[in-house]
């Protein structure tokens, strides 16, 4: 297997430089289909979703990490349709549960058909991890214009798995779903923070008591959902942390750092049509030691995201933060065309980075992104560790499987499982 390093040097404790570095475990292309989505790893298999709807939920065999291999793919009556994305997926181990969020996707942005069926959360039980069975469809309801489920995150204690279910531009922007018994999904709650905007996405704090609300325009609000089926506002919308003016796109998702009164939120960008354009979007580390007034504590950016990048050829590439799975003192962060970044967050008022990993692009792919396959590389799912590994996918370039080396080290190789998009 050949290993890509890509080495940074950074300082630990203001004591000698410690070298950092992604090694390449193992990889997979996936059929060099390209435009695969998001990830969910259980034990020896990873589940990859696609954002187009010529293909499958890929299956994939990773008992060996060293070599991943595709086995099979959930595919029609339940996947491969027309105008529709498998984007989003989650597994739930103790309940053998997949979650599948089915969306209609774009034919100018992804190059999907027209159309598409009314979109859903499917539900799969995978006691045959390689042939899941669908055991439910819980229909999400589009009747108001432009509303379309985004994305979800996925919270259990021992009594109740929830399914937090980001949908602009709503109302309802926030629904919240039971899937305890993945047989008979509940919806629990249906709210609005009744702002005229993004809800893009929805963290949720390890006790499950409060929401974190990325608004793509009116900023970073935080809300308390301690007493479902009620649902109330901490931040009041006036005091919702925004950039700096001029406003190009606010708040992606938003992850907290474990034990600790810190956000790490992201910013994605598009190029124009289809966004804002360069400059791209960073990351930034938010104090919510006051849940009610949330405040900028330190940003980040990669040289791609100086306005000075601006002047070249921009096209159909975007160098934008996406989606983190942090750590105590770690954050791993998909960058689109900036790769896999490792920072420093230790402290928190100055980022650092420690890696970066830019995988060597395919030659070519089934099927290229219209919107973003400018470039060779599209790094883009939550990171996932399981056992100390780092499982990640690429839009293009398929699934990988990363060691990391390097300060903090010990947080990943001691995480049986952590993702960004969940608390299991």
């Amino acid at each position: 297997m050949r290993a890509w390093w890509l080495v940074l040097v950074a300082a630990c404790g203001g004591g000698d430089p410690e070298t950092a570095s992604f090694e390449v475990v193992g990889h997979s292309d996936l059929g060099a289909r390209g435009m695969n989505a998001a990830i969910a790893v259980v034990g020896s298999t990873v589940y990859v979703g696609s954002r187009i709807d010529s293909a499958g939920i890929a299956i994939v065999d990773v008992a060996d990490p060293e070599r991943p291999a595709v086995v099979g793919e959930i595919d029609r009556p339940f996947a491969r349709l027309p105008g529709m994305s498998s984007r989003e997926l989650r597994v739930v181990p103790e309940l053998d549960l997949l979650i599948v969020l089915n969306l209609q996707c774009s034919p100018e942005l992804h190059g999907c058909a027209g159309g598409g069926e009314e979109q859903n959360l499917r539900l799969f039980d995978i006691r045959d991890r390689r042939a899941p069975q669908l055991v439910a469809t819980y229909r999400i309801s589009t009747t108001l214009a432009g509303r379309s489920p985004h994305e979800l995150y996925v919270w259990r204690d021992a009594s109740r798995t929830l399914v937090f279910l980001a949908a602009p531009d709503g109302p309802p922007a926030l629904e919240v779903i039971d899937v305890s018994n993945p047989r008979m999904p509940v919806r629990v709650a249906a709210w609005d923070p009744g702002v005229d905007d993004i809800l893009h996405s929805v963290g949720v704090s390890a006790d499950g008591t409060v929401a974190y609300l990325s608004h793509q325009l009116s900023g970073l609000l935080l809300a308390d959902i301690s007493q479902l089926p009620a649902i109330s506002l901490i931040t009041p919308p006036s005091a919702a942390l925004r950039w700096e003016q001029p406003i190009v796109m606010g708040p992606h998702s938003a992850v907290p750092l474990p034990g600790r009164d810190v956000l790490v939120v992201t910013e994605e960008i598009y190029p124009m049509p289809f966004g804002g354009g360069c400059p791209w979007g960073h990351l930034r580390t938010v104090d919510i030691s006051d849940p009610a007034a949330p405040t900028l504590l330190g940003e980040f950016r990669l040289p791609e995201n100086d306005p000075s990048y601006c002047a070249g050829p921009t096209e159909r590439v975007a160098f934008t933060a996406h989606n983190v799975t942090a750590t105590r003192d770690l954050a791993l962060v998909t960058w689109y065309a900036g790769g896999l970044q490792a920072l420093d967050l230790s402290d928190p008022t100055q980022p650092v980075q420690l890696a970066e990993f830019r995988p060597e692009p395919l030659g070519a792919v089934t099927v290229e992104d219209p919107g973003l396959g400018g470039h060779g590389v599209e790094m883009w799912s939550y990171p996932v560790i399981q056992n100390g590994l780092i499982y990640v996918v690429d839009v293009r370039n398929g699934l990988y499987v990363l060691r990391y080396r390097g300060p903090f080290a010990g947080q990943v190789t001691g995480e049986t499982f952590l993702e960004g998009n969940s608390n299991l």
